[in-house]
């Protein structure tokens, strides 16, 4: 039990392995005292995902919810690419289209709903209204750089994950525009802002601000909890556990974030609704009896339909 407001303290690191269940209770203080206080911390739970979850017409068609570009994968990393660009499917996208510096059509036996693209067809950035993914086992390469600079130059909404990452971190690539959305975990961001993982874990909604000012865009920081952290404002997202330990779940996350972005979702909210029903995904596999170390990234997109059904009708708190 605490009084007034929730204390950030209470989400992040051994915080929630103690607090247990929460209660807030009011003590008096002015309903817009509280307002003019709650400025710079947020927690982001169940209701705010399901207020942000796209809404799907009865008579709408794909052309209504948007196009996904993923940029991912190279030899001996398909997989990434694959997982990435269903996951966008998953939460709804309209197309998805999947591209690298090869044509990866011959991977496509899970998923044959998946378009195949080159990156250097200039067909593939004609529309005006697409979303893009760009990292997951792509390579840290000149080419991956040369890509994320070209992005730049249009007004796509930009998730960078993995590989893109660190291109960016390699090539001198900061800053990105505002809109785009970056998602490193803590070795990552350690190379982003020059700390330690042990500095960033000590303090992860500092290290999240620190990294959103030094790239100049959203950056959601990864792990127990992830925070999002945009314009002097930080977000923690309250699920997740260390079922997600493990290679492959972060490019289901960023093919979720983009699947969002394609729908009109605005990159924070998108981000921070991915973000949560990614966690809240490892939540359910541990409290349906699963050990949380069996948890796979493609049972995270075989799942997503049934938990964002239960989502959309409220039927988990």
């Amino acid at each position: 039990v605490t009084f007034g407001l929730a204390k950030p303290g209470f989400f992040i690191a051994d915080g929630p392995i103690y607090v247990g269940r929460l209660r807030v209770l009011p003590i008096g203080f002015p309903h817009e005292a509280l307002r003019s206080l709650a400025t710079t911390h947020f927690c982001f739970n169940e209701k705010l995902a399901r207020r942000y979850l796209p809404k799907r017409g009865v008579r709408s068609n794909k052309s209504d919810h948007g196009r996904v570009v993923v940029v991912a994968g190279r030899e001996g990393m398909w997989g990434a690419g694959l997982l990435c660009a269903s996951s966008a499917y998953r939460v709804g996208a309209g197309y998805v289209t999947w591209a690298s510096f090869e044509v990866p059509s011959e991977h496509l036996i899970e998923a044959p709903e998946i378009l195949t693209s080159h990156v250097d067809d200039p067909e593939l950035w004609k529309s005006s209204d697409l979303a893009v993914a760009v990292g997951p086992g792509l390579g840290v390469t000149e080419e991956t750089a040369k890509l994320i600079e070209s992005l730049k130059e249009k007004d796509f909404p930009v998730v960078l994950d993995a590989d893109a990452i660190s291109a960016c971190v390699k090539f001198d690539l900061f800053p990105l525009p505002s809109h785009w959305i970056l998602t490193p975990h803590t070795g990552e961001l350690s190379r982003i802002i020059g700390k330690s993982i042990g500095e960033i874990e000590s303090d992860r909604y500092l290290a999240a601000l620190l990294g959103s000012e030094r790239t100049g865009c959203h950056l959601l920081l990864k792990g127990y909890r992830s925070v999002l952290a945009y314009q002097h404002r930080a977000m923690v997202i309250n699920s997740g556990n260390s079922a997600l330990a493990k290679a492959g779940t972060g490019d289901v996350l960023t093919g979720m974030i983009a699947g969002l972005l394609a729908q009109k979702v605005e990159p924070i909210q998108a981000t921070a609704t991915a973000s949560y029903i990614h966690g809240r995904m490892a939540d359910e596999w541990v409290r349906s009896g699963h050990d949380r170390r069996s948890l796979n990234a493609s049972d995270l997109r075989n799942h997503l339909p049934t938990l964002m059904s239960r989502l959309a009708t409220g039927a988990i708190v």
